[in-house]
């Protein structure tokens, strides 16, 4: 949050050379609009780092991060994300990074309401990950949770030393990987 804070500071700086007027970003503001401003701020990071979003385990303060591939993460000890009077911290958090020590570590953590998640994780349940990215349906994993569609049997002819062949034989397998998507 403080690296937010440090943004917003430069930029009203920038912008009060442009503008040549003086901008009072924190003297005349009232708490309620500095609550606003702060939930605003939390909305917009849950939207944007919607690949990012962790969800508490249900009896300790442990983590599993959403999306493709979910791994159960500890806040980390520098964070300055506060527990509840019973000790258990929000039950929805973005973070900006993943420390890999013997113990998957979350920095830079910022609590989310649910209310803001729930579209998000109904958008990533739609999303196919390797069509996104491109990849083809021939290297499906089985513990990705997608199922696996049938693949059409294409016969590829095979290569032989002549240019013609060869040629005939990548159309096909251009006109197969067409078909697959």
């Amino acid at each position: 949050m403080t690296f937010a804070r440090d943004v917003r500071k430069q930029l009203s700086q920038i912008l009060q050379k442009i503008a040549k007027e003086p901008l009072d970003i924190k003297e005349n503001r009232k708490g309620e609009e500095f609550r606003r401003d702060y939930r605003n701020l939390r909305k917009a990071l849950c939207v944007g780092y919607a690949n990012q979003l962790a969800e508490r385990k249900m009896h300790h303060n442990g983590y599993r991060t959403l999306g493709f591939r979910g791994q159960i993460v500890q806040v980390h000890p520098s964070s300055s994300l506060s527990s509840d009077e019973l000790g258990k911290f929000p039950d929805y958090v973005v973070y900006h990074e993943l420390i890999a020590t013997p113990r998957p570590f979350m920095r830079n953590v910022c609590s989310v309401e649910m209310k803001w998640v729930i579209p998000i994780i109904n958008k990533l349940n739609t999303l196919n990950v390797y069509k996104l990215s491109g990849g083809g349906m021939d290297h499906v994993e089985e513990e990705s949770g997608i199922p696996d569609l049938p693949k059409k049997n294409v016969e590829v002819s095979a290569a032989a030393d002549d240019n013609e062949s060869r040629i005939q034989a990548a159309r096909e397998r251009f006109l197969a990987r067409k078909a697959n998507k």
